[in-house]
């Protein structure tokens, strides 16, 4: 990751520890919040949760062949590896990480699967819309699942560059507010003032 890469785990790290130490103060876990210790990942397991799904896609004819070339010479982002060291299974406020390892879904305005022949992991939930990082590029992106349902415009769109990006400014910073409603960013309880009130915005 290089003296950088290094410097901003070290600084997340240190966010995460200030964050276990006031959310201990609130133990009725009104916030939805929660940093539990990290482990080390195991990519290859992920990753071969990830090739199952996609070739049994690919033989049901649900994806095109094309989605499972290359599925073997595929590897989790470093960023992706150093966020779960640091916490596992994290919340904040609406926001879910690490529920599971799936096989991420770009819907088409159709609501049919898209750009199967990306290779987009799924690694966080909010609400009914997903969290996908590139297994290519690291990048994260907001995956709105249900535009296609309701006829609304597509919400989707790359938000981070890697997860610990994701993690400083989305989850735990001040782009929280960009997934959320104008009545949740006004609620005095709610996780975007718990940011502001302690200073991580």
């Amino acid at each position: 990751m290089g003296i950088d890469g290094s410097s901003r785990v070290e600084v997340l790290a240190a966010k995460v520890a200030r964050l276990r130490a006031i959310l201990a103060k609130d133990p009725e876990g009104d916030l939805l919040a929660s940093f539990p210790p990290g482990v080390e990942l195991d990519p290859s397991r992920e990753l071969d949760v990830y090739r199952r799904q996609t070739r049994a896609r690919v033989a049901s004819d649900r994806s095109p062949a094309a989605a499972a070339i290359g599925l073997e010479s595929l590897g989790l982002p470093t960023a992706v590896i150093e966020v779960y060291r640091l916490t596992d299974r994290a919340q904040a406020g609406d926001i879910e990480l690490f529920g599971s390892f799936e096989k991420g879904a770009i819907m088409n305005a159709e609501g049919e699967v898209d750009r199967v022949e990306e290779d987009w992991l799924r690694i966080g939930l909010i609400g009914n819309d997903n969290f996908l990082v590139s297994l290519t590029t690291g990048e994260v992106m907001f995956a709105d699942q249900y535009f296609w349902r309701y006829g609304e415009q597509d919400t989707s769109r790359l938000v981070a560059p890697d997860l610990l990006a994701f993690f400083d400014e989305c989850m735990t910073g001040p782009r929280y507010r960009e997934f959320i409603t104008d009545e949740e960013l006004e609620d005095e309880d709610g996780w975007y003032r718990f940011l502001q009130d302690n200073g991580f915005i």
